[in-house]
């Protein structure tokens, strides 16, 4: 009788982080993550920075597809990378609202269809939610006003999807 078993492989995965990442020798893991919640303490006072050069950034993207010859689709492109950037960057440096509204923008560009004017003032709506937030130096979730600019955005994406301009 013949054995119609399907042979079994075992493959060893080898760990590459292993050979990359250095192990103190008694290290104490609180003392670890204390020293990295350190460094991004530090490295949050230049999320600031960062913040404004994007919005300055995302606001000369928008420019560009509503006034020169750029393809929509290059600037879309553009500004979904400066968005994905800065939501990751924000949720991190403690700017959970910034990340909101660029999260909100990233996926508003990916389940798009189409790039035309609506989807374009839509998307501006966006960049100006985030150049309130810098210009008012809102940090955190925004509380009750974080709260309303969102509401704000999503009303917007569901006049958008319901095909109303109003």
């Amino acid at each position: 009788m013949a054995d119609n078993k399907p042979k079994v492989e075992f493959v060893d995965n080898p760990n590459p982080l292993r050979s990359k990442v250095k192990v103190k020798a008694g290290a104490d893991p609180s003392e670890l993550i204390a020293q990295a919640n350190e460094s991004v303490k530090k490295l949050s006072g230049e999320f600031e920075t960062i913040f404004a050069e994007s919005v300055a950034a995302l606001t000369s993207a928008m420019t560009e597809v509503r006034q020169t010859g750029m393809t929509r689709e290059q600037g879309l492109i553009r500004m979904r990378r400066l968005l994905h950037d800065l939501r990751g960057q924000a949720g991190t440096f403690g700017y959970p609202l910034v990340s909101q509204v660029g999260d909100s923008a990233c996926k508003f560009i990916d389940l798009s269809e189409a790039s035309g004017d609506t989807e374009v003032t839509v998307l501006s709506m966006h960049i100006d939610a985030l150049k309130a937030i810098n210009q008012a130096k809102i940090k955190g979730d925004g509380g009750s006003i974080g709260q309303e600019l969102m509401n704000g955005l999503r009303k917007v994406i569901l006049k958008h999807n319901a095909g109303t301009t109003e």
